[in-house]
């Protein structure tokens, strides 16, 4: 596709579908092309790094007490997220994950579509942290027919999210869909209950406004299968939207030929039967979802339709593709050329005005789309109502941040520095970078910060958080899998397997009793949690404990995974005394109201303080003539309490100790 456009129309493309059955046998089913199995995959956020193996061994010389299949298993990393006011009823956030600085996947309950969390992302505006106060537009960017539940084909097959990264709108890109286009079904199929448009028009505005600082001036884009969406939800709610664009879309969905092809693709694009769509071919419905036939509603918004000619311009001067085209994809072009036509003369004739460009050459691939969203952007600001500043970068690194990043490695400044103050009430700087994000205070000088860590930093609160400033810019640990950054007042590690976690100072050195990660307890996979006046964090083979009296222990192996079993701190045991440490043939750590004892043959048992512990202490413990514990302590359904043991159980009755001797 070259950069030049053809607003007027070369041959009346309405009498060309007669063309369709031809274009649909040379490309239905690739209504959006087949991300390869690498596009599909959403891949690590920070590093690149790729795998984990955890990070075990022995202590005390005891044998197999820390083999692999022995540690605690970890619990679900989720950030849960505070309730949003004002939502439609039976619409709730579930929890939002930070992938990004700028970029938060949000789980959304639907009442339209309750079998599933509803994934949407949303790229940040630039400014975002820099004006806490600020709202901001939204640009809707839907996905092709081939959509994946991972991730939108927007941020895996273009450069959307590094396109957007200097300018102040917020982006919304829902996820999945797959030949939904996106639009109301009439019943259910293949085991999806779409409900898409509702869910688009009523509900997710709130969630934006609510809690996510939209200010109610919207864009929608869409391509392939998704132009046509965008076209027709802008028809069914003009209220919400001042800009709507197709690129390639498919904008006459009833002319003859047409609901075939749909159909074809449909089934072709995942087994979907476009009955249970919009009913029989010229049913209403049919009708009502046919973009020529809506024009009147978008009298006084910005139209911006745009499709190639179908001819492979692959290594000419001034192509943007990057690879020969394969027949499909001429023919899908063909067709949405065809249709972006016919409804570009319908528009005319409904006195509506049309950005109407229709590319010399150009096939149905992302290349295509990613130099067509560049061509709107323009339009898109206008209509928004971006001042200049908002479109784009306008700024520059000076001072300790500028030297800090003076080696480019993180991109170019996004906006200038702007003034932050951490959980000490420090004043500092921060400035975003197209890779990252800078930050200065007078203690710690300038680091940046990248990646998951940046992106859990930034979801803490930055510097406001009880972290602090960082002191360190990203490294990698000494294992090699993993990286991490230290702060004023603790660290966040990440690893591919076990996410981006904080961990208090206090905790920290706790931890590096055992030798940190490449010690027994491994990588922490949950930040620490106040549970009954205690902070807990998990760690791959264990535990760290803070005490309320502000002492910290940590936990590991079996032991570990007993004391989690019996809800740790919340536990009768309460907080750890002690951390865990070897006796002959095993080991032992103390708590508040009891000891846990492990040894390879017994296992691990709680022994709480009390007459049936003292009774086996002055009977010579593990060591003498009961040995280990083989119970915990139960309940007689008679009365009493009793222990087993190796070699005998000892039995409280009321008030008496009774031994029994295997």
């Amino acid at each position: 596709m070259r950069d030049t456009a053809s607003n007027s129309s070369r041959r009346p493309y309405r009498a060309a579908l007669a063309a369709v059955p031809t274009a649909i046998a040379l490309g239905v089913g690739l209504l959006s092309p087949v991300a390869s199995a690498e596009q599909s995959t959403v891949l690590a956020q920070s590093s690149g790094l790729n795998g984990l193996s955890s990070a075990f061994g022995s202590s005390g010389g005891i044998s197999d007490y820390l083999k692999e299949d022995n540690v605690p298993e970890r619990t679900p990393v989720k950030t849960e997220y505070p309730d949003i006011e004002g939502l439609p009823e039976g619409v709730d956030v579930v929890r939002q994950e930070w992938l990004g600085t700028h970029r938060i996947a949000l789980f959304i309950r639907s009442a339209a579509m309750p079998e599933q969390l509803m994934q949407v992302q949303v790229l940040l505006a630039r400014d975002w942290y820099s004006q806490p106060d600020a709202e901001f537009p939204s640009v809707w960017l839907l996905d092709g027919l081939r959509a994946v539940d991972e991730e939108s084909g927007w941020t895996l097959n273009t450069n959307a999210e590094q396109f957007f990264a200097d300018k102040n709108v917020n982006v919304i890109l829902p996820i999945g869909g797959e030949a939904s286009f996106y639009t109301d079904w009439n019943r259910p199929d293949n085991g999806k209950n779409y409900q898409w448009e509702t869910f688009l028009t009523q509900e997710l505005p709130a969630v934006l406004k609510q809690g996510y600082r939209a200010n109610g001036e919207r864009a929608i884009i869409g391509l392939s299968m998704g132009g046509t969406a965008a076209v027709n939800i802008a028809e069914h709610r003009p209220d919400l939207f001042k800009f709507v664009g197709s690129f390639s879309g498919y904008l006459d969905t009833t002319s003859t030929g047409m609901p075939a092809m749909i159909s074809g693709a449909l089934k072709e694009g995942g087994g979907y039967d476009a009955d249970a769509m919009w009913g029989p071919a010229g049913s209403q419905r049919w009708i009502d979802n046919d973009p020529k036939l809506g024009i009147e509603a978008l009298k006084g918004k910005t139209v911006y339709i745009s499709a190639g000619s179908g001819r492979d311009d692959f290594g000419e001067p001034g192509s943007v593709a990057t690879s020969p085209a394969n027949e499909a994809g001429k023919g899908l072009e063909v067709i949405a050329r065809m249709t972006s036509q016919t409804f570009v003369e319908a528009a005319k004739e409904a006195d509506v005005p049309v950005i109407s460009m229709f590319r010399p050459s150009g096939v149905h691939n992302w290349p295509y789309w990613q130099f067509e969203l560049t061509q709107a952007w323009p339009y898109i600001a206008d209509t928004l109502g971006l001042k200049d500043e908002d479109r784009g970068a306008d700024c520059e690194a000076i001072g300790a941040i500028g030297a800090a990043t003076a080696s480019g490695a993180w991109g170019n400044c996004v906006n200038n520095e702007y003034d932050v103050v951490s959980v000490d009430d420090v004043a500092g700087k921060a400035q975003d970078f197209r890779g990252g994000q800078a930050y200065w205070s007078p203690a710690t000088d300038a680091h940046v910060l990248i990646g998951r860590i940046a992106a859990r930093y930034a979801e803490l609160g930055g510097p406001r958080s009880f972290l602090g400033f960082p002191t360190t810019n990203e490294l990698t640990a000494p294992d090699g899998k993993g990286r991490y950054v230290h702060f004023e007042h603790g660290s966040i590690y990440w690893t591919p397997e076990t996410g981006a976690q904080a961990i208090p100072a206090d905790m920290f050195e706790s931890w590096g009793d055992q030798g940190w990660e490449t010690g027994v307890l491994g990588y922490p996979v949950a930040e620490a949690k106040e549970l009954e006046g205690s902070w807990i964090q998990q760690f791959q083979g264990g535990y760290v404990i803070r005490t309320p009296k502000n002492e910290t222990f940590w936990s590991r192996g079996l032991i570990a995974r007993k004391y989690g079993e019996m809800k740790a701190t919340a536990s009768k045991l309460g907080a750890p005394t002690s951390n865990e440490f070897p006796i002959p043939g095993g080991a032992l750590q103390n708590f508040e109201t009891g000891t846990i004892y492990w040894s390879p043959t017994t296992g691990a048992h709680v022994v709480y303080n009390g007459d049936i512990r003292d009774h086996w202490g002055e009977n010579g413990w593990e060591n003498g003539k009961f040995g280990w514990p083989t119970s915990d302590l139960e309940e007689i359904p008679a009365g009493g309490l009793r222990q087993s043991f190796q070699h005998g159980t000892i039995k409280q009755v009321n008030g008496t100790i009774v031994e029994e001797m295997n």
